[in-house]
């Protein structure tokens, strides 16, 4: 998963310093639905890697992170990322639903 986040983030800009103005702008674009996956997986990676304090914005965010990554196919990854949604959030009920998608696709995909 390291080296995925790391090459999207060579795309996608990962590498921004963290500040407060950027950390809102990431938390926006992550929980935001506008952006593509690959934009969403940059932006999430670094507002996790920031918010340790929010535990419900970083369920949010391995939500959308997970989501991004079931639409680019990668399906363990964003098994992963769903399964650590559900523990920050184990009410989390769109990511309950959206893990049992991703394990069907895991399942149908031999993995």
């Amino acid at each position: 998963m390291l080296i995925i986040i790391g090459i999207l983030c060579g795309v996608a800009g990962c590498d921004k310093p963290d500040s407060s103005d950027s950390e809102g702008i990431d938390r926006q674009t992550c929980l935001g639905s506008e952006l593509g996956p690959v934009e969403a997986l940059a932006a999430c990676s670094r507002f996790i890697a920031v918010a340790n304090s929010r535990t419900l914005s970083r369920s949010d965010a391995y939500y959308n992170r997970g989501v991004a990554f079931a639409d680019l196919g990668e399906w363990h990854h964003a098994k992963l990322d769903l399964e650590d949604a559900l523990k920050l959030d184990p009410k989390n009920r769109w990511a309950s639903q959206r893990l049992e998608n991703v394990i069907q696709a895991l399942s149908k995909a031999g993995g």
